[in-house]
């Protein structure tokens, strides 16, 4: 009992005297002694390993010890002296327990190197502010499999388009850390206005860290409308080009194509050549269907709807917002006017009732339930449409490229400077944007912007549409790059969406829609570099 006492004092006094020493010698032996088992084990297969002169720094740890318990135990030499036997068996029962106390040490200071290794950001969580679309769907799903491989958990705030500016801005001049959002999904029309204001960390020293993303790997076109100056700050993401949705078996139908004749004096001919035939096509298509049927489905809504909608019409006559050389307006042009000009006689007399309100839901419901024979849409709405639980028109809906070409939209994931996380963040691209996790999204539904994709045998099989998507891509253009590129946006929306209504003359419209867009590119350094 008296070596029991004995032993359990000396012990206490191992831990607390000299406290951090001890605890650092344990730890360290404890360390080295794990990798000199692991390089005797080895068999001389791990180099790191067999590099490391484990006996040397290990008997240099024990004449540490060694000269330290000589201090510790200097007090109490006597007491071991005058019973030799107590503290033989006290010393026994120290040395077999500090060998499990060292073995237990060893083993949990390797998980943590393991673990601390393998997961830095365990326990993060990230918070992203994504759109209700497709991609977003596909991607929910896989979000286990990341915080499995990362200890990082993600949550996503789905979010209507309309109201994803207003939610991001604040956040975004909340200051370096201090944001509510550690990722972004960044419409590429937000491009100029989140670069100009500082809102986005560059991202070119991941990137070169990274060499598993790279940019020449994605769609060129795509990566040009994200490209400003020579700072790289987006990934891409997913792709919204705009394309021409309609229902094959009204379009395949003979008795159409007759009708179609009679009613225009033209022969019928499809894809139509340019957006007047698609527009004599539309209104045939009303005539000829039953009265709840409509020839298209519009979204005229302001500002961003009837924006998105309005300018394949202006693209596909070969009009502009600006001329990209001299930067100088080109909007009142006769492109211009003929833009506005099919449009407004399609929201008149093609299509839905309500048309000049509706936005994109609007549109995707009356397309998606049958009710109109053609759509100016994005292609991101074919899963949607494809998918028996949400469209009656799975069967036959059919997606082509738009006459003349149309928008080219997209989105990319960027850090902001608020964002509190920007590691994990870049954790999270990483894993997204590998091709494993590219493929699952891309069959859950989302919408590529990588190459390789489009010539995937699976992937074309479960969606033959995409076949067509390269060709999309390659004929549509994106909204110009400038500081004020929302305020670009308003410009349009509004004015388009007064004329429409008739509270002006499209003439009207046109001429101030151009001298509003000179006026928010006059000393843009946006638009000075790219005038370079």
């Amino acid at each position: 009992q008296s070596a029991n006492i004995f032993f359990l004092d000396n012990w206490f006094s191992l831990f607390f005297i000299d406290f951090q020493l001890s605890i650092f010698c344990y730890f360290l032996f404890a360390f080295f002694f794990t990798i000199n088992w692991a390089r005797e084990s080895s068999s001389g297969k791990d180099s790191l390993i067999q590099d490391v002169d484990t006996h040397l720094i290990c008997s240099q740890v024990a004449r540490y010890a060694e000269a330290w318990k000589r201090k510790a135990f200097a007090g109490r030499r006597n007491h071991s002296v005058a019973n030799p036997r107590r503290n033989e068996q006290g010393g026994i029962m120290k040395k077999k327990l500090l060998a499990f106390i060292t073995f237990a040490v060893a083993v949990s200071f390797c998980f943590t190197l393991s673990f601390a290794a393998e997961k830095p950001y365990a326990g993060t969580t990230l918070n992203i502010l994504m759109e209700a679309v497709p991609d977003t769907e596909s991607i929910e799903p896989l979000l286990a499999e990341f915080q499995n491989e990362t200890g990082i958990k993600v949550m996503i705030e789905k979010v209507v388009y309309t109201i994803m500016h207003e939610k991001l801005v604040p956040q975004l001049m909340a200051g370096e850390g201090n944001g509510s959002y550690d990722l972004l999904q960044v419409d590429n029309y937000w491009v100029g206005e989140f670069v100009k204001a500082g809102w986005l960390q560059t991202i070119d020293s991941r990137l070169a860290k990274t060499p598993q993303i790279k940019l020449s790997d994605y769609i060129d076109s795509v990566v040009k409308m994200f490209t400003v100056g020579d700072k790289n700050y987006f990934v891409p993401q997913w792709t919204y080009p705009f394309g021409l949705a309609y229902l094959d078996d009204v379009v395949s139908d003979p008795k159409f194509h007759q009708f179609y004749e009679k009613k225009t004096g033209k022969k019928w001919a499809f894809p139509p050549k340019d957006m007047f035939e698609y527009a004599d096509m539309a209104k045939a298509a009303k005539a000829f269907t039953p009265d709840n049927m409509y020839g298209c489905a519009m979204q005229g809504a302001k500002v961003d709807p009837i924006v998105m909608e309005f300018t394949n019409y202006l693209y596909g006559l070969g009009g502009g917002y600006y001329n990209r050389t001299t930067w100088k307006s080109t909007f009142n042009s006769p492109d211009g006017l003929n833009a506005m000009k099919i449009y407004k006689d399609l929201i008149e007399n093609a299509a839905q009732p309500g048309a000049n309100g509706a936005n994109f839901d609007d549109a995707f419901n009356v397309f998606g339930q049958g009710k109109a024979v053609f759509a100016i849409t994005h292609n991101f709405l074919m899963p949607w449409l494809l998918d028996k639980t949400k469209s009656v028109v799975a069967d036959r809906v059919r997606f082509i490229p738009l006459p003349g070409g149309g928008l080219l939209g997209g989105w990319a994931w960027a850090i902001p400077v608020s964002s509190p996380h920007p590691d994990a963040a870049w954790e999270f691209i990483k894993w997204a944007e590998t091709k494993k996790i590219q493929k699952a999204r891309a069959m859950g539904g989302g919408m590529p912007t990588v190459k390789w994709i489009y010539n995937d045998p699976e992937f074309l099989a479960k969606y033959p549409f995409q076949k067509n998507v390269a060709e999309v891509i390659a004929r549509a253009k994106a909204l110009p790059i400038i500081s004020q590129s929302t305020r670009m946006v308003e410009i349009v929306g509004e004015n388009v969406s007064t004329a429409m209504i008739g509270d002006v003359s499209l003439e009207q419209a046109a001429k101030k829609i151009a001298t509003e867009l000179d006026e928010i590119v006059e000393g843009d350094p946006l638009v000075e570099m790219q005038k370079k």
